[in-house]
């Protein structure tokens, strides 16, 4: 049960990190990119490439190229869920990939 609660909480992490955080930059980096940096960063190694991919799509689909940008570069810092995700349905799908990170372990 703890490991669990510590993806969750590291995918979490890496997910709010930033994303309301703006920086320069036309086009946001893509989805490979973006599990890359999910699985690099400390807090997310060993993230399945299933979840991996379910935070990148919600990426891709809920942030603006600044914020994937900043993500990916590490320009930004912890944000709440709900500044993160304010729409209800962008926090309805952060928490699907938090829950299929959990069945993952």
């Amino acid at each position: 049960m703890t490991r669990h609660v510590r993806l969750a909480g590291g995918c979490a992490a890496v997910v709010l990190m930033g994303f309301l955080t703006a920086c320069s930059g036309d086009e946001p980096p893509g989805r490979d990119v973006i599990i890359a940096k999910i699985k690099s960063d400390p807090q997310t190694q060993g993230t399945s490439d299933r979840t991996a991919g379910c935070l990148a799509e919600w990426y891709l689909k809920y942030a603006t190229a600044e914020q994937v940008s900043a993500f990916v570069e590490g320009e930004a810092g912890d944000r709440p869920l709900d500044q993160v995700a304010a729409d209800p349905q962008a926090k309805s799908a952060m928490l699907d990939c938090l829950k299929a990170a959990a069945d993952d372990r």
